[in-house]
């Protein structure tokens, strides 16, 4: 299985920014286009470090994940990504986000 390790904290940035890449630094568009639409065809995981991070607006999180489960659908979503991360907060959101993203015709 050919897989891709993420350690955001590390490999992005240990301040998250908001939504969009025209508003905030470190933004979860910034995130999703660097990090997980260019490698989601090349990587069948992608094993995602979450800690270490000051925290996570729930712009960032749905701009992030919301928007690449809406793109591939809840199922590939799950299969493709794996969250680790010793704060079930963060992956509680992560699941919720998910659970209600409706996949895009």
């Amino acid at each position: 299985m050919n897989e891709l390790n993420i350690n955001i904290s590390k490999d992005f940035s240990k301040i998250i920014g908001g939504r969009e890449k025209r508003i905030a630094q470190f933004s979860g568009e910034a995130f999703r286009e660097e990090f997980l639409d260019k490698n989601f065809d090349k990587y069948d995981r992608i094993n995602i470090e979450l800690d270490g991070v000051l925290g996570y607006p729930w712009d960032f999180l749905d701009e992030t994940f919301g928007t690449m489960a809406r793109r591939h659908g809840k199922e590939e979503f799950l299969k493709k990504f794996n969250f680790i991360s010793n704060n079930n907060y963060v992956t509680d959101k992560i699941t919720y986000i998910v659970n209600t993203s409706k996949k895009e015709d």
